[in-house]
């Protein structure tokens, strides 16, 4: 294949990814050639599978909806930036199609200039990124596309949730609202019609899912933030507590650097020790938290979560007294 035919075949996938309409007329004109050529140049993209579609009442060309990107220019951080991003979605299974993720991942490796795969190859390899606790996304491959076309469409879901809190398997018909990766899995907010209310499905809990023929209206003001409010993680409870706890100077710093929750506070003192506060909805995620710190973190405040960490720790000592 000549230059010069690359060059045009190149314009035609250009003036397709416009996404506005046209016409052979124009693509001979842009292109100066004839409209045979024009109409071969467009089958052999179509062998190479560049999709397009054609209006017969118009008569006007324009590209498949969802099949076509457009070219990108990226520099070597934005390269590794993009390479590193999918190397941490699959690892942690934050991507809710893996096999998807990995096979994207591997195209634009592919399609990087042979002088960036030179460059990143050797540091992406010396850039490992560990993988955390997380929930088994295999198993909530099969459920992903179901959820994703009933929030599309706007169509109620039936599904079977085997629920820890009931104890049971749940039959249950609820409208989709958000489906949200939190701290280890993929979790389904949604108004369940059966218990008239907003609740929270974790995915892989999901026994069996079916996108129903019955359409729903989203509460425009429905608000993600809003609904888990204050909670330390996602979990809610039915009254606000100010938490005050003083962490030892051994796992001051390490706390102080990250940020736990929206409303926290922190202050050092003369001897390093940590100050730290917060106002959470519910008292039982925040204690599993700190009973990590272990004998590095004393509560000051509520009296109620000092109770609640000192009969864990009571519990805790009884067990291995005997």
């Amino acid at each position: 294949m000549n230059s010069q035919r690359v060059k045009r075949l190149l314009r035609l996938i250009q003036l397709l990814q416009t996404n506005t309409e046209t016409s052979v007329d124009d693509m001979a004109k842009d292109a100066g050639v004839s409209r045979r050529t024009v109409f071969r140049d467009l089958d052999l993209l179509y062998e190479a599978g560049v999709a397009y579609r054609f209006d017969r009442s118009s008569k006007q060309y324009a590209p498949q909806k969802h099949v076509l990107l457009p070219p990108v220019t990226l520099s070597h951080a934005e390269a590794l930036s993009l390479l590193l991003a999918a190397r941490y979605l699959l690892g942690r299974g934050i991507s809710s199609d893996a096999q998807a993720a990995a096979s994207a991942g591997m195209k634009i490796e592919g399609l990087l200039p042979v002088s960036i795969r030179d460059y990143l190859g050797p540091l992406i390899e010396k850039m490992p990124i560990r993988e955390g606790p997380a929930s088994d996304h295999q198993s909530i491959n099969g459920f992903m596309p179901v959820i994703q076309e009933s929030l599309v469409n706007k169509q109620k879901l039936g599904i079977s949730y085997d629920s820890y809190y009931e104890g049971k398997v749940l039959d249950v018909v609820v409208q989709p609202y958000r489906l949200t990766y939190i701290h280890r899995g993929w979790y389904l907010i949604a108004f369940s019609e059966t218990e008239s209310e907003m609740r929270t499905y974790k995915v892989e809990r999901i026994i069996k899912g079916k996108v129903l023929n019955l359409t729903y209206e989203m509460d425009k003001d429905f608000d993600l933030d809003a609904y888990f409010g204050d909670a330390w993680q996602m979990i809610r409870g039915d009254k606000r507590y100010h938490v005050k706890i003083k962490f030892l100077k051994k796992v001051a710093a390490n706390v102080d650097e990250i940020r736990w929750h929206r409303t926290q506070r922190t202050q050092f003192d003369e001897e390093g020790s940590l100050t730290f506060e917060v106002d959470v909805e519910g008292l039982n995620e925040i204690s599993w938290w700190i009973l990590g710190y272990g004998d590095q973190a004393e509560i000051l405040e509520p009296p109620e979560l000092r109770d609640m960490i000192a009969g864990h720790a009571q519990r805790m000592l009884n067990m291995y007294d005997s």
